[in-house]
């Protein structure tokens, strides 16, 4: 039986990028976590913390059990909606962190995009 929560995250391998979608309308962050999560773990996924206040936080969550010795690395992605903000804070189960946002201006969002897709 697996328990759900919080994952460790590794805040050197996170990356936030903004991409700005126009004149007085809110863009996307796209948050990629990495890090070692205990043997089994599985199920990752990014949560926005509702509670928040000031900025976006977001939670590398998942589902671990039953225990075993080791570590696995993973990688997860998720997209949210938001004003800028150059830092975001992404939490794990050893904490929370400041991450810096790499920004994507508007007129070279379909460069960006297609890079990604490449």
């Amino acid at each position: 039986m697996g328990f759900y929560g919080k994952e460790p995250v590794d805040p050197a391998k996170c990356e936030v990028t903004y991409i700005w979608t126009g004149l007085r309308t809110p863009g996307i962050f796209l948050v990629t976590a990495k890090g070692d999560a205990p043997n089994f773990s599985y199920g990752f996924s990014l949560v926005r913390d509702s509670d928040f206040v000031g900025g976006l936080k977001v939670n590398v969550m998942g589902w671990t059990g039953p225990m075993s010795e080791g570590t696995s690395s993973y990688t997860v992605k998720n997209s949210f909606p938001g004003q800028f903000s150059n830092k975001i804070t992404i939490s794990g189960s050893n904490g929370d962190f400041l991450v810096d946002v790499k920004e994507v201006p508007h007129d070279q969002v379909d460069n960006f995009i297609k890079s990604k897709a490449g």
